[in-house]
């Protein structure tokens, strides 16, 4: 067989096995793990820190500091983590916290970045377990207790990634954002959770044994997505990490395709980085634990440069040779892959209804799906997640400066 046989096999059936492997570990997670009711650890709920990065963050703070006031849980410290704002982030979250002993507002007026401030918060909790969420979130008032109640199963977790729900629904482009949570990183996480090796932890919402990240030298300053490297390194170090569908938090997404390809181009950019930099350590023989996450984040890669490339091919063809054969089959293909997008879309739907039953209302949009949503985060791999494969991390600091598009939508 041809190399070029081998590479037109791996476009065709790649993204048919991925999601058949997605599909079948998210019922059997569905089936085995998800539990509605809440079961206190034993010797009762041990107390939390819960830690907000925050920098010009003054039109979004205080409903975070609101919904963190509302969630139930007996010892919370809260520790609001300002990075050198320029707007008024302060003053927001204190009076949002109205004098509340919990909530601590932590005020330095140096811009150091996100993984930096975080480092500083790890070092200056007070509790072992240490929730991480961002400035422009709403936790779901039963939240923390499930990620606790999922992390003090064993004590080889050392983090467990919360649920994202997309609150500013407003667009075509957030109701793309909504099904991709569902459809793509809820039925991932499941499936990773189940031999306990979920590869993002991500910034949005997770808890984390403390001691743990101190002990792997905390997040990574100089990364685009630390919040990646740091679970990576965490799974090199033998520890796990899970996934908690039932501890939800609400975030705003991205609303105009100028924010949304800042976004995915950042994230192409810090995946490619980390590949570069623990590549070498996820594919040594002994760790073969590993392998699956890190083949998924090269084997991802590599599709999306052979259909690139192979797509460009055919266009040539048709414009200079008028070729059509190819170009009809390719468009046949493309309406299978249509509908096993939509197959895929309907499981993680029925898993997640009971929770979000307006998620029906984006799932009209199932068959474009794959073709408009896929096509950006195809292009910001293409452009992006290269220059981190090719130059690994910057030499500096990674600061950031995110512009909010307005108000989120009420607490979820």
């Amino acid at each position: 067989m041809e190399v070029g046989d081998l590479l037109f096999y791996f476009v065709v059936f790649y993204p048919v096995a991925t999601s058949a492997v997605w599909i079948a570990g998210g019922l059997l997670f569905r089936l085995l793990e998800e539990r509605r009711v809440i079961h206190p650890p034993a010797g009762g709920w041990p107390a939390v820190t819960v830690l907000v990065p925050a920098y010009n963050e003054e039109a979004v703070i205080a409903r975070c500091v609101q919904a963190l006031l509302r969630v139930d849980y007996p010892e919370l410290e809260v520790l609001i983590l300002n990075d050198g704002s320029s707007d008024a982030t302060v003053r927001a979250a204190v009076e949002a916290a109205a004098g509340d002993p919990r909530v601590s507002v932590l005020d330095d007026e140096v811009n150091l970045g996100k993984a930096d401030r975080l480092n500083e918060g790890m070092r200056r909790a007070r509790h072992e377990l240490v929730v991480v969420t961002d400035a422009d979130t709403h936790l779901h008032p039963d939240a923390v207790k499930y990620l606790v109640e999922r992390i003090t199963r064993s004590r080889r977790y050392a983090a467990v990634a919360g649920a994202p729900f997309v609150t500013n629904r407003r667009n075509v482009l957030s109701a793309m954002q909504v099904l991709e949570a569902a459809s793509l990183i809820g039925l991932i996480r499941r499936t990773h959770a189940l031999a306990g090796r979920v590869g993002t932890v991500a910034g949005v919402l997770g808890i984390f044994r403390r001691d743990a990240v101190l002990a792997v030298g905390g997040y990574d300053p100089r990364m685009a997505t630390e919040d990646i490297e740091l679970t990576w390194r965490l799974l090199e170090a033998g520890y796990r990490t899970s996934f908690e569908p039932n501890a939800l938090v609400g975030m705003e997404v991205p609303l105009t395709l100028r924010s949304l390809w800042k976004q995915r181009t950042r994230w192409a950019r810090g995946q490619g980085e980390v590949v570069r930099t623990h590549g070498r350590k996820m594919f040594r023989p002994g760790s073969v634990d590993l392998w699956p996450i890190a083949w998924e984040a090269v084997l991802s890669y590599v599709w999306v440069l052979v259909l690139m490339g192979g797509t460009l091919w055919e266009l040539v063809r048709l414009v200079v040779f008028h070729s059509t054969g190819e170009v009809a089959w390719m468009l046949s293909w493309g309406v299978a892959i249509a509908i096993i997008s939509t197959v895929q879309l309907t499981v993680a739907t029925s898993i997640v209804y009971a929770r979000d039953p307006t998620l029906s209302r984006a799932y009209l949009l199932g068959p474009v799906y794959p073709l408009c949503h896929w096509a950006i985060n195809a292009l910001a791999a293409l452009f992006s997640q290269t220059v981190g494969l090719l130059r690994g991390p910057r030499q500096r600091r990674v600061t950031w400066n995110i512009q909010r598009e307005g108000d989120g939508g009420p607490p979820a």
